[in-house]
């Protein structure tokens, strides 16, 4: 983009305050934004999409995943996010207003669709557990994606009410055990396969897909939507998705000999999310209160659900290739 310069946006970015921020966008650059919004997330210009989820991902680490101060990053975060978000509703969205009943049978029956569990690439992963490369491929993107998640859920705390802000609360609190976080377990696990992360040079990374990106990009997105509904749908998707999930990775790396100690992420979380996804699926019950409610629900579910289906898919053709 000529007149957005991305490191000179992150080097501005680096002062809390944005004093070298001048306050006013130029129309320039703002048309640039939207054109690039137009084709990457309307036109379908792949390279375009790769170009506007990069700039979000930067500023979402940049800024601890929050819309920023400065001028020109909140112009660009703004605007590709609603475009990227409209895009997605209208993609993977779409659900008619429905009842609370009709909503919990269609989220579940969306898990057992979607859920990445169900993905080929699990089952070709599953019968080649000494395929260590595919393997390393499928974690970097894994890892990636996972990038924060803790930060969204503090988000969606500041959006919720009631029992579903503690439910918010306890998962977030979850992720910081005081025995051991969540981010040590997967580091640890994720260092055992000799990987290394660095969010400033992931995307660097030929093996990393953008769809690892568009998924967490998406998560930031949907908390920091006003109305709370689709994210909670949305981690719902997150919740019921991944114990089935981290069973698989279990039986793999257990047969690939890691010790208990490395897999104490997995099994943790084999055990514990089908649990949670319960709590999120009685909060969504209880939460929505409108016909509409229950819709956003059911779409925040299947648009986690259908990106993640679509980064397992670009993995698959990652290892292929």
């Amino acid at each position: 983009m000529r007149h957005l310069d991305l490191p000179e946006l992150r080097r501005q970015l680096a002062d809390p305050w944005a004093l070298e921020d001048p306050g006013t966008v130029g129309a320039a650059t703002a048309d640039e934004l939207l054109a690039l919004g137009q084709r990457a997330y309307i036109d379908g210009d792949d390279h375009a999409k790769r170009e506007a989820e990069e700039l979000l991902y930067f500023i979402n680490i940049d800024n601890c995943f929050a819309a920023p101060l400065h001028s020109v990053a909140a112009m660009a975060w703004t605007t590709l996010m609603r475009t990227k978000l409209a895009g997605l509703r209208r993609d993977f969205g779409g659900c008619e207003p429905i009842d609370v009943p009709e909503m919990s049978r269609r989220m579940k029956a969306a898990v057992e669709q979607w859920g990445a569990y169900n993905h080929p690439l699990m089952k070709a992963l599953r019968e080649r557990p000494d395929d260590l490369a595919a393997y390393r491929i499928w974690a970097k993107n894994w890892y990636g994606s996972c990038l924060g998640f803790s930060s969204q859920l503090a988000a969606l705390v500041q959006r919720t009410t009631g029992a579903a802000k503690q439910c918010v609360l306890e998962n977030l609190t979850d992720e910081f055990d005081d025995k051991v976080t969540h981010d040590t377990l997967r580091i640890r696990f994720y260092e055992s396969l000799g990987l290394r992360f660095k969010a400033a040079d992931a995307l660097g990374d030929p093996d990393r897909v953008v769809e690892a990106t568009e998924l967490l990009n998406a998560r930031t997105g949907l908390t920091a939507l006003r109305d709370p509904i689709w994210a909670l749908g949305c981690f719902y998707g997150v919740e019921a998705n991944w114990p089935p999930e981290c069973r698989i990775h279990l039986e793999i790396n257990r047969k690939r000999g890691l010790d208990e100690h490395t897999l104490e992420y997995w099994t943790g979380h084999a055990e514990a999310d089908d649990h949670h996804s319960a709590e999120w699926l009685a909060v969504l019950e209880s939460t929505c209160r409108s016909d509409r409610d229950c819709a956003a629900a059911v779409d925040g579910t299947v648009i986690q659900l259908r990106l993640r289906w679509k980064m397992y898919d670009a993995i698959a053709r990652r290892i292929a290739a």
